[in-house]
């Protein structure tokens, strides 16, 4: 019986509490909030809808999280389905997630991001570590990952960015999308790495790329070696350390 007990308190200390001084509806599958609202550690097993302003104190699980406005937590997020925020987010820890993943407004994460659909930010989105995403990634507008970067189909990022890391995916797409009369805004202090194509334009790169057909468009800046494939389109105002290098496709 004690043990039974034991494993009961231990339970309801996992829980996480959910308080607002506006609204507060629970239903079978979520949970929406409206106001201000105050979330402790722990888990919920339902999804979490702010609408207003939102503090979570510690390290929060749920089955998926909405908010529009402001929300702040002081630990890791853990999201069992979709993650969307439009407005500010700022999350001291990681983020974790099963489903997708849409942020627009202002974005800071102080550590990774772990999503396993795809992901698509808008506005301003600042990650402390590496981002890494089963599908697609799709970034416009101010942008910063302190790490590597990478995804098992497509990063498109149009925007100013800058990334400390490698970038790693099927296809690599930077300012691909823009006009040409823009400034050079895309850095990448590691390298490019794609199994199928890269489309860069206005980007510094201080590490190697690598791709089966490139296109370095002008403005671009390559301090390593570029390896291709197949194409390879450079413009005449782009300027490379070193001569290109044709490869195999197992090399890539």
């Amino acid at each position: 019986m004690e043990k039974n007990k034991n494993e009961t308190v231990k339970e309801e200390e996992k829980r996480a509490i959910v308080s607002s001084s506006g609204d507060l509806m629970e239903y079978d599958e979520h949970i929406s909030i409206t106001g201000s609202a105050k979330i402790s550690g722990g888990k919920v097993k339902k999804s979490i809808r702010i609408s207003g302003s939102g503090v979570i104190n510690g390290d929060l699980e749920c089955d998926g999280l909405t908010s529009s406005g402001t929300l702040k937590g002081s630990g890791n997020l853990t999201a069992n389905g979709e993650i969307s925020s439009s407005g500010s987010l700022n999350i001291a820890g990681f983020i974790r997630g099963e489903g997708s993943a849409d942020f627009s407004g202002s974005t800071q994460i102080g550590n990774l991001v772990r999503i396993q659909g795809a992901l698509v930010a808008s506005g301003s989105f600042k990650v402390g570590h590496f981002v890494t995403v089963d599908e697609g990634i799709e970034i416009s507008g101010s942008s910063s990952i302190n790490g590597n970067i990478s995804a098992q189909k497509s990063i498109k990022i149009d925007g100013t960015t800058k990334i400390e890391g490698n970038v790693v995916a099927e296809n690599v797409l930077l300012g691909a999308s823009e006009g040409a009369k823009k400034k050079q805004h895309y850095r990448i202090h590691g390298s490019i790495l794609a199994k199928n194509i890269v489309d860069i334009t206005r980007t510094h790169v201080e590490g190697d790329i690598k791709g089966k057909d490139i296109t370095i468009g002008r403005g671009s800046e390559i301090l390593g070696t570029v390896y291709h494939v197949d194409k390879i389109e450079v413009n005449k105002k782009v300027k490379l350390a070193n001569d290109p290098v044709q490869i195999k496709q197992e090399e890539l």
